[in-house]
């Protein structure tokens, strides 16, 4: 099981670990298992870099740095699904031709605009969590991937090409959905009350945007479980904001 959670580490991060490993497709199945394991090394790693500078740099400074990192740790994929997505989604073409521009490695105006406000939302909205409670930090990551691993167990995958994607979706069920939940809930235990429903909404949410990405382009595609991440993770900030607010 460490194998297969290192492997997806390296594969899902910009972090070198366990890519030189050798998986069968159906293993791939079961990385959704792991996307919330991964948001905990993402969300350590935040934590790290804001115990290092919050005494030395101001909120809003801090606070871009964190976001930064968050998107150098996932080389930029999911903010990246997040734009081709938008540009699909607010094209108003049929389903076959939004799977076209999501395809099309040039971003028009709503995926611009997706990956401004996506910046800009995650910046103010860490800058004003943090004083409430920094320890969300290591949290935050583990819901957003809560919601990917809804996507990937309750979709079908849109596309008649192979690959990692193809390979996540098609092979993972509820058993890799369980143990994703039972990670972020019981992690989310140490956290208290809010930390919990920010959970079980997160989990939730991904139920949501599996009936979206299902009505708007039939399925799902490798940029859209990247894009479900990205729009959790504004979510559940927000959330957990109102929460503890």
């Amino acid at each position: 099981m460490f194998g297969l959670f290192k492997a997806a580490l390296g594969f899902l991060s910009i972090i070198p670990t366990g890519r030189k490993t050798m998986l069968e497709p159906e293993e791939f199945g079961r990385f959704p298992a792991f996307y919330p394991a991964v948001g905990l090394v993402f969300g350590l790693l935040l934590y790290l870099l804001y115990f290092i500078f919050s005494g030395v740099l101001p909120p809003s400074g801090l606070a871009v740095l964190l976001c930064t990192l968050l998107i150098i740790l996932n080389r930029g994929f999911h903010i990246d699904g997040l734009a081709d997505a938008a540009d699909a989604l607010f094209s108003h073409k049929s389903q076959e031709q939004k799977l076209i521009i999501m395809k099309d490695s040039r971003q028009g105006t709503f995926g611009v605009l997706a990956i401004v406000l996506d910046v800009l939302l995650k910046i103010r909205f860490i800058e004003i969590v943090l004083p409430l409670a920094p320890w969300m930090l290591i949290l935050w990551p583990v819901w957003g991937r809560l919601a990917a691993s809804s996507v990937a167990v309750r979709s079908t995958y849109v596309r008649s090409e192979g690959g990692l994607g193809r390979w996540m979706v098609e092979n993972s069920g509820p058993k890799e959905l369980f143990q994703a939940a039972l990670f972020g809930l019981v992690l989310s235990l140490f956290g208290g009350g809010a930390a919990i429903l920010t959970a079980l909404a997160a989990i939730f949410f991904g139920f949501f945007l599996t009936w979206v990405w299902k009505k708007s382009l039939g399925g799902v595609t490798g940029d859209l479980l990247g894009a479900s991440i990205e729009l959790c993770e504004i979510f559940t900030i927000i959330l957990f904001y109102i929460l503890i607010s």
